[in-house]
């Protein structure tokens, strides 16, 4: 159908026109997604909806100066990096956070042992969480801190881009958390 006539009666709200805009695109986007966050990456479906919202609310703004799947493409591709943005800020956060944890200051010899201590408590409960966790967090974790693998180098030993690594550790940092945080408060023995 051609992208003028499917605006028109998309603007109608026809559910033939619907059904059709649907089925044109949205597994074209959602491989778009895909590549971008990473295979099967939960989020990806999420940004497809989003995007689909999104072009639908402004479809009276289309204006034809490119395709209607490029248009969407343009649309998905930005709530993508938006994603990503956001993983990158979280992972961030939980990385201050684990370097607070394992920073000491200047203390008293007394405190400074009993600190080394609790340290090592902490990094054996982390990596008794992380190992409990399975793959693929439980490798990818391992990798990076105790090999100090990179981003780059994550991908590049398991054959899968840089996003789909940082999503990835994004997610395993936060279940890392929570599963650390439902520990704390005794929940989990």
């Amino acid at each position: 159908m051609d992208d003028r006539i499917l605006v028109e009666r998309l603007l109608k709200r026809e559910p033939e026109a619907q059904q059709f805009f649907d089925q044109a695109y949205r597994l074209k986007i959602y491989r778009a997604c895909c590549h971008l966050l990473g295979y099967r990456d939960s989020d990806a479906e999420d940004v497809v909806q989003e995007t689909f919202l999104a072009a639908l609310q402004q479809l009276s703004n289309f204006q034809f100066k490119s395709s209607l799947y490029r248009w969407l493409y343009q649309i998905a591709i930005y709530k993508c990096f938006r994603v990503i943005r956001k993983r990158r800020r979280q992972v961030a956060v939980l990385e201050a956070e684990m370097e607070t944890l394992s920073a000491g200051k200047a203390l008293e010899k007394d405190q400074k042992e009993e600190m080394e201590r609790r340290n090592r408590e902490l990094a054996g409960v982390i990596r008794l969480e992380r190992d409990a966790m399975g793959d693929p967090c439980k490798t990818l974790l391992q990798k990076r801190d105790e090999e100090g693998q990179t981003y780059g180098q994550l991908a590049e030993t398991l054959k899968i881009p840089v996003g789909t690594v940082m999503s990835r550790l994004a997610r395993c940092m936060e279940t890392l958390r929570m599963r650390l945080e439902k520990r704390r408060k005794g929940e989990v023995q």
